[in-house]
Formats: structure tokens, sequence, C-alpha cells
């Protein structure tokens, strides 16, 4: 095979990594809180003999789009929005994960869960727990919980020092190596959903 054949080979290759990442932002466009992937791509030089060198393409990883989606209004007391930078954390059995897509629900203990039934944790790092008859909860901006007997806890924030790094997982989780920081000034949007920040016809367009 000729250098040119290695070098249309190795874009149709590039091609299909692309495809695969476009297709997953729009099987997600109505996820809550997923955020945009997009491959980067790099030359990569190599010898060719006489008269030179020749370029081949590949994809060197992925860039997520940390910009903020637009909020669904639900009523859901459970259902939380962040508005700026940070994540969930919540307990799975593989560790902490951590996720923006903020519909949570009580399991029957009264644990406060995700949609995968893993507990939220607050923020120093333990699953948030509601009393029995604790009635109707209210979860103000810096992420307090209360209810008509007082503070409950506090949802915890976390955000990390290089976002990139972290690795899509199912369920709208996301897994690092890092050590999460706590997020100094939470603002957290009570009866609210993000939205992903997935652009339709923009990626429709790409693919």
């Amino acid at each position: 095979m000729d250098n040119t054949s290695y070098v249309a080979l190795s874009r149709q290759v590039s091609l299909e990594r692309q495809m695969a990442v476009v297709a997953g932002n729009i099987a997600n466009m109505n996820t809550h809180g997923y955020k945009t992937e997009q491959v980067v791509f790099e030359a990569v030089l190599e010898r060719a003999g006489e008269p030179g060198r020749v370029a081949f393409v590949r994809d060197s990883g992925l860039v997520r789009d940390s910009a903020p989606g637009a909020f669904d209004t639900t009523g859901n007391p459970l259902d939380l929005a962040i508005n700026g930078e940070g994540y969930f954390t919540v307990m799975t059995e593989a560790g902490p994960r951590y996720t923006r897509a903020g519909h949570f629900t009580v399991d029957e203990s009264g644990q406060v869960v995700a949609s995968g039934g893993h507990p939220l944790l607050d923020s120093g790092g333990a699953a948030i727990q509601l009393p029995s008859g604790s009635g109707p909860i209210s979860i103000g901006r810096d992420g307090t919980i209360s209810s008509d007997d007082g503070i409950i806890g506090a949802v915890g924030l976390v955000r990390f020092a290089d976002d990139a790094a972290l690795s899509r997982e199912g369920e709208s989780l996301l897994a690092t190596a890092q050590p999460p920081e706590q997020v100094a000034v939470p603002d957290i949007v009570q009866g609210r959903l993000e939205r992903s920040n997935v652009q339709p016809v923009l990626e429709m367009t790409r693919m």
C-alpha cells in the first residue's frame, strides 16, 4: 500500500471516531446535565523516504464543552440545577462518581438518591438522610437542606483541577482519579434541571 493510501486510511479511522462522538452527542441531547464532546485531531509526521515526510491524522482525545445548559422548571423540590461550576457527588459500588444531572428522589430508607439509586453525598462526604416526618424540604442556593424542624444538612458540590480528565460512564456519571475540591461558593437552584448543552442542528451538520 502506498503512502497516500495510508494517509487516507488514517483519516477514515479518525472520521469513524468523530462520527461515534457526534452520534453520542445527538443521542444525549435530551439528557439532563450532559455536556457536548468533540474529538481533537493532530497531525503525525512520519519519515517516508525521499523527498521528506508524510502527515497522518490521529485523534488525540476528547474535549468536553463545559458551557451551561438552559434550565427546565419542574417544581420538584429534589430537582436541583447547578448554576456555574461544580458537580454533585454520588456513591456507587465502584466508589464516588460525579454528575450534573440533578434529578433526585427519596428511597425507602429516607436517603436522597440519584436516578440509578446511588446516594447523594453531602458536603462532608456522607449520604444525605431525611428524617422521617420532616415534611417539605427547602434547599438553599448554598446547598443547605432545611425543613420545619430546622437544618438537615447540605448538598455538596465539588470541582476538579482538570475537567478534561473526567471520563464518562453510564447513568450520566463521570469518574476521575483526581482529588475533588469543594466549590467555595456553591450556587444550586431548587426545582429546576439543567438541560444538555448539545446544539442539535450543529451536531447534525457535523454528521
